[in-house]
C-alpha cells in the first residue's frame, strides 16, 4: 500500500474518532444544560442556611405569603406572592427569577432587598425546577414565555399601574433580559451574572471545560437541542432584549466569574440605551456569588439603584 493511502486512512480514522468524541461530549453538554440535577426546595433551604447563614424567620413567620399555580409551557408553574404592608403612592412589586439548578428558595436573599424597600415580591420555580412541572429547561428560551405568564398574573393582582421590577440571577438574569424583547410594561431590571449570547457563552464554556475546540461540539449539541426540544442556541440572545428596550438595567457580575465571563454583562451594559443603567463588578466574587461575597455592597447597590429609578418614574 502506498504511503499516501496510509496517511489518508490514519487521518480519516482520527477525524472519525474526534467526531465520535465530539458527539459524546455534546450529549453530555446538552444533558447538563437541559436536564441538570436540580435541587429540591428543602435542599436549597439547607444550602442557604449552611453556606450563606440565611435566616428564614421572616419567610416562615412574618411575611404574608400566598402560593399560586399557573399554566406554563411545560405544565404547572408554582410560586408565591409575598405581600408587603408598606404604604406607597402606587403599588410596587418585584418578580425574581432563580438560576440554573436552583428554585424559588434561592431567590429569597434578593426578595429581602426589595421587601425592605416596600415592594411586594413574586418568586416562582422555573419549569423543571422546584415544584414546577417540566421535563427539561431551555436556559431562558421557553422560560421567558413562562415569565410573561407570571407577569400577567402579577399585573392581575397589583394592577396595570403598579411599579414592576425584575431581578434575575444567571439563567434567571438571561430570562428577564429576554423578556424585555417581549413586553414593554417593565420599569427596571437587576441582572446578576447573565450571558449575552447563548452560542458564544456555550463556546467559551466548552473550551474552558474540555480544552478542545468548540466546533463541532457545541454545534452538535445545538442540533440535538433543536430536534429534541426546539431550543436553538443561536436564537436565544439576551443582548437583543437589551437593545430592543429602553428599560434601566443594573448589571451585577462577579469579577472572578469564570463560568459566565463578566464581559457578557459589560457588552450588554454598553448596548443599553437608558442613561440610568449601571454595571457593578464585585471583586473576588465567582459565579452568582456577588451577594454572598459582599452582602452589604450588594444591598447598597440595588437599594441605590431602586431609589434612582423610582425618582424618575414616580
Amino acid at each position: 500500500m502506498d504511503w499516501y493511502w496510509i496517511v489518508l486512512i490514519v487521518a480519516g480514522g482520527l477525524c472519525l474518532l474526534y467526531l465520535l468524541v465530539a458527539f459524546v461530549i455534546a450529549m453530555g453538554t446538552l444533558k447538563s444544560a437541559t436536564r441538570p440535577v436540580a435541587h429540591t426546595l428543602d435542599e436549597a433551604r439547607d444550602w442557604q442556611q449552611k453556606y450563606e447563614n440565611w435566616d428564614f424567620t421572616d419567610y416562615d413567620q412574618v411575611w404574608k405569603r400566598q402560593p399560586f399555580e399557573l399554566d406554563g409551557i411545560q405544565g404547572k408553574l408554582h410560586g408565591e406572592v409575598i405581600y408587603n404592608d408598606a404604604k406607597s403612592d402606587r403599588p410596587k412589586v418585584a418578580v425574581i427569577c432563580h438560576g440554573h439548578t436552583w428554585n424559588r428558595i434561592n431567590s429569597l436573599k434578593y426578595a429581602n432587598i426589595f421587601y425592605a424597600k416596600g415592594y411586594n415580591v413574586v418568586i416562582y420555580d422555573h419549569a423543571y425546577f422546584g415544584l414546577s412541572d417540566g421535563t427539561h429547561t431551555t436556559v431562558g428560551d421557553k422560560e421567558r414565555h413562562d415569565l410573561s405568564t407570571v407577569l400577567d398574573y402579577t399585573r392581575s393582582i397589583f394592577g396595570k399601574d403598579a411599579l414592576l421590577a425584575l431581578h434575575g440571577e444567571s439563567m434567571g438574569a438571561a430570562t428577564v433580559l429576554l423578556e424585555l424583547g417581549i413586553r414593554n410594561d417593565i420599569d427596571f431590571v437587576v441582572a446578576d451574572c447573565p450571558f449575552s449570547k447563548t452560542m458564544s457563552y456555550y463556546r467559551e464554556l466548552c473550551k474552558k471545560l474540555t480544552h478542545l475546540p468548540s466546533f463541532p461540539i457545541v454545534d452538535i449539541a445545538n442540533a440535538m437541542a433543536r430536534c429534541k426540544y426546539g431550543y436553538n442556541f443561536r436564537k436565544v440572545n439576551p443582548i437583543e432584549g437589551v437593545k430592543a428596550s429602553n428599560v434601566p438595567i443594573c448589571f451585577i457580575h462577579g469579577a472572578a466569574d469564570t463560568f459566565i465571563n463578566p464581559h457578557h454583562s459589560a457588552d450588554m451594559y454598553k448596548a443599553s440605551a437608558n442613561p440610568l443603567s449601571e454595571i457593578h463588578l464585585f471583586d473576588g466574587a465567582t459565579h452568582a456569588r456577588s451577594h454572598c461575597t459582599d452582602k452589604a455592597k450588594y444591598v447598597q447597590v440595588v437599594s441605590d439603584f431602586i431609589d434612582k429609578v423610582e425618582a424618575r418614574v414616580s
